[in-house]
């Protein structure tokens, strides 16, 4: 279809791609770590094992050849151990029934195999004769064989032992991690930190505790947000609706197009005023602004209202009266204090004064009750069930309050009145 446009659907991944398991890393790394060591411990056992043998077998071999020189100049020949050989004659002569190998060696230590024998030669002249003196090192070479038997099956006990020691161990240290992750997924409130968590546990647990918190905070200020726009933007829409409806009525007196224009302007200063309440970071914008004068354009707005109930509404401030403030967050901070007035009088006067530095609203209206003074501030609190109330008019008041560093105070009698001060600097 010509023109038409086509939208790229995202789609959920129904197959997530397999991840490999850290307990099972740190399992492999310990039992590889582990074996190796075990291992390269073996071979150097073994090693030195044999060494020390060869070194053995041939200081046997030089002291049976002392032996067997010394008691050949002076008595008979006596009978060696079953794993020593001796063969002599005259240099030069071949001694009988020697290997014929040997003959070809010079005097000294020489290590003969023959098949899977081997063995230990030590030559020698003395006397005009020269002795060969054989070792047979098969029970050596056996020993050897058993050690390194006993050293291999050590080493794989060894390595079972740490593949399971690795697994207890390494999920010992992921348990830590396996319990934020379950307190993340479980959303609850309670904070991740422990005291029983390790260093680097608890590091990344204070930072998810702060994520959190820090992410609570901007929804909470994002619901906030909702509800004071639905509460402050209902005025300035209605004189938009009621003054185009007469227009497109036919109705004309000259001042409904400039009644529109000023409802579109303090819509526009309401709604800079709640997404400076929105943002925690904003800077307010302050400027000299003209007291007497933003009263009164606010009052306007419940004139007509307090003129049917009989209400006096009352604009005290000095004309000449200037105060320093961000002019967006007074008229915010100003309508709702005079909304709050004008819902709770239905009869009497409310005034609107400025004395010595003091931005005062009085109403004679029903006045709260001594025990509800702490509450009134509170978000969607309400001491009546008058319509058209939610509950947040003294809520963003305090809060325009407390970011600016506006002293507040708040005086009411029940069946008397209410009376706001609020410090401004000028």
């Amino acid at each position: 279809m010509a023109g038409a446009t086509n939208w790229l659907i995202p789609m959920t991944d129904t197959n997530p791609p397999r991840r490999r398991s850290l307990r099972k890393r740190l399992m492999w790394a310990f039992t590889m770590l582990t074996t190796f060591a075990v291992i390269a411990q073996a071979v150097a056992l073994f090693a030195a094992n044999e060494e020390q043998e060869e070194d053995l077998i041939d200081e046997v071999v030089n002291t049976a050849l002392d032996g067997v020189t010394t008691q050949h100049a002076n008595q008979p020949e006596q009978a060696l151990a079953r794993h020593l050989s001796l063969y002599h004659a005259p240099i030069g002569t071949p001694p009988a029934g020697m290997p014929a190998p040997l003959l070809k060696l010079p005097a000294g230590n020489h290590e003969w195999i023959t098949g899977d024998t081997e063995y230990h030669v030590g030559i020698r002249d003395h006397g005009g004769e020269r002795f060969y003196l054989l070792y047979d090192s098969r029970e050596h070479e056996e020993r050897l064989a058993y050690l390194l038997w006993a050293l291999v099956i050590g080493a794989v006990i060894v390595s079972l032992f740490s593949l399971w020691l690795g697994y207890w161990i390494s999920g010992a240290l992921i348990r830590q991690l396996e319990q934020l992750a379950a307190g993340l997924a479980g959303d609850d409130q309670h904070l991740l930190t422990a005291p029983h968590q390790d260093r680097e546990v608890a590091l990344l647990a204070t930072a998810l505790d702060d994520y959190r918190i820090r992410n609570a905070a901007l929804i909470a200020r994002e619901r906030e947000f909702t509800a004071n726009v639905s509460h402050e933007l209902r005025t300035p829409l209605t004189g938009i609706r009621t003054s185009a409806e007469l227009l497109a009525g036919g109705i004309t007196d000259g001042n409904r197009a400039q009644r529109i224009v000023l409802a579109v302007d303090e819509l526009e200063r309401r709604l800079k005023g709640l997404l400076f309440l929105a943002r925690g970071n904003t800077e307010a914008d302050i400027k000299a602004v003209a007291l007497h004068a933003l009263a009164e354009r606010l009052a306007e707005h419940y004139r007509e209202g307090c003129s049917a109930r009989g209400v006096a509404l009352e604009n005290q401030v000095p004309p000449d009266a200037l105060v320093q403030a961000d002019p967006a967050l007074l008229s915010l901070l100003l309508d709702n204090l005079l909304r709050n007035a004008v819902s709770y009088t239905t009869a009497g006067r409310i005034s609107v004064r400025f004395e010595d530095g003091w931005l005062t609203v009085c109403d004679t209206g029903v006045g709260i009750p001594r025990d509800k003074l702490a509450q009134v501030f509170d978000r969607h609190f309400r001491i009546s069930n008058l319509p058209d109330g939610m509950g947040l008019g003294l809520s963003i008041a305090r809060e325009i309050t407390q970011r600016c560093g506006w002293p507040c105070e708040l005086h009411s009698e029940l069946g008397v009145g209410t009376e706001v001060r609020i410090q401004l600097p000028s």
